[in-house]
């Protein structure tokens, strides 16, 4: 790789939403956090995104949505709630002060990180096509490393439920870990602490291009 390729920056993401059905869907919630290729924040004291989406009435809902996030639906259906458009604005504004203006350039632009981040880059193209205007055609998605590490190696699955676990292996200091899976802020987290965790125990030894 030629050493005067910009190092990439990566701008986790992750949504909520009302069913897996991307044509059905509405978005719950969107959670944003820009780090650099060593995971370290773009600005310490950055505390990244949360924002709740509005809910219309008589949106489509699938059961395992009803059943399992009723406390965010409700609050979804809150005064507390952003419209599309101010979420779109906050998302905006964040990218310009962390990372600027896109690049001309496409390879130059932050790569979208998580896990299983095709379907939120899928819904995102649907709902935020300003935001993927912004971003690298590539994607980083921490899944890849999670199907080597289960099934090559056969290594069990890291544990996102176990808090103290993510704590151990994010590699910066928060107050934010609160929640849990399901959460789109909460899930950003995890999968920069699992990502982390597969860079220390998959991946060995790393020997710079020369």
């Amino acid at each position: 790789m030629s050493t005067t390729e910009p190092a990439p920056r990566y701008i986790w993401f992750d949504l909520e939403f009302t069913d897996l059905d991307p044509e059905k869907a509405h978005l719950l919630q969107v959670a944003v956090l820009a780090t650099d290729v060593h995971l370290q924040l773009l600005q310490p004291a950055d505390k990244g995104l949360n924002l709740l989406l509005r809910l219309k009435d008589g949106a489509t809902i699938s059961e395992w949505v009803e059943q399992n996030l009723p406390d965010l639906l409700a609050e979804c259906r809150s005064e507390h709630a952003l419209d599309a458009h101010t979420a779109e604005t906050h998302i905006t504004s964040y990218l310009d002060r962390l990372v600027g203006p896109a690049p001309d350039d496409i390879k130059e632009r932050p790569v979208m990180a998580g896990n299983s981040v095709h379907n939120d880059w899928r819904l995102a193209c649907m709902h935020y096509p300003a935001l993927i205007g912004r971003l690298h055609y590539r994607l980083l998605d921490v899944s890849t490393l999670k199907q080597q590490w289960q099934g090559w190696l056969g290594q069990p699955e890291f544990d996102k439920e176990d808090a103290s676990l993510i704590k151990e292996y994010l590699p910066f200091e928060t107050s934010d870990l609160e929640g849990k899976p399901h959460d789109a802020y909460y899930d950003i987290l995890a999968s920069i602490a699992e990502l982390n965790y597969y860079r220390r125990h998959l991946c060995k030894t790393i020997t710079p291009s020369e």
